[in-house]
């Protein structure tokens, strides 16, 4: 099963951006999502803990971001939320005996060391600020980012 915690992340940290004075609850995050505010508040926890976030206890408290933008990289939020590999290898040994099963692991181990170091390289060329570039020139969107997000 693939894991959405990282787009779910790039989208609550947009919204935190497009809304630099304001503490936002997580059922606001939560609404803009369109997910429950639990999933919300486990990804905080985790940004937080990655530095990306701060928040704020009490009930005009919330999640504002810690960084400028430009300062956050795809890759700190993909490490901060969902640091998993790119697939899963065997869960069982293969037969040694088949000519396939005696270097699979090995074989589609260099594949994966392979994609990970591309996506690495990308997702740290990538930064928030360039997110909300592209959303700003998302076309039929009349209005600028974050104008249409829940209060």
């Amino acid at each position: 099963m693939r894991s959405c915690r990282f787009v779910f992340a790039v989208h609550v940290l947009a919204v935190l951006a497009l809304r630099p004075k304001e503490f936002c609850s997580s059922s606001l995050l939560a609404s803009t999502v369109n997910t429950n505010p639990v999933v919300i508040r486990r990804l905080l926890v985790d940004l937080q803990n990655a530095g990306l976030i701060g928040t704020a206890r009490g009930p005009r408290g919330g999640a504002y971001l810690a960084k400028a933008p430009s300062e956050v990289t795809l890759w700190q939020v993909q490490q901060a939320v969902d640091p998993q590999t790119a697939f899963a290898l065997h869960p069982n040994e293969p037969s040694r005996c088949c000519p396939v099963g005696a270097s699979i692991e090995r074989v589609m181990g260099e594949v994966q060391e392979q994609l990970l170091e591309a996506m690495e390289r990308e997702l740290k060329r990538v930064t928030l600020a360039d997110v909300l570039a592209r959303l700003e020139r998302v076309p039929g969107s009349d209005s600028p980012a974050g104008a249409g997000v829940a209060s």
